[in-house]
């Protein structure tokens, strides 16, 4: 047979570089406090916004229904709008709706360094 480099037998890989034991896949390194506590920030500012957009979307529906906002009803620190309220409240949910990407966008990016979601919480 000879030498078995020459052989019809295809080789993939080098055998110098790869040895039997040794996995080859990135294993993701354990993330900083630092880090997971930028992440956890991030995700605690969006879904206090999110918090905000779901009273703000209640108030807006009740107000729909008739029902009068708050205590006195007239919320002097409020600005009143001439939209349609459906039209405030399909704004309202895109605008939750972009919040929720951002939040997912966010997870994987915590994903892909190793932290896991129970971290985050």
């Amino acid at each position: 047979m000879g030498d078995v480099n020459a052989s019809a037998i295809s080789l993939v890989g080098d055998a110098k570089k790869s040895s039997p034991g040794k996995s080859t896949a990135a294993t993701p390194t354990p993330a900083s406090s630092q880090v997971v506590t930028a992440f956890r920030k991030q995700l605690t500012a969006l879904q206090a916004q999110s918090a905000g957009i779901d009273k703000q979307i209640a108030e807006l529906k009740s107000f729909g229904k008739g029902e009068t906002p708050g205590a006195n009803g007239m919320q002097l620190h409020k600005g009143y709008s001439t939209e349609s309220v459906d039209d405030q409240v399909r704004k309202l949910e895109e605008k939750k709706k972009s919040l929720a990407a951002q939040m997912d966008a966010i997870y994987e990016a915590a994903r892909k360094r190793g932290i896991e979601p129970g971290q985050l919480r």
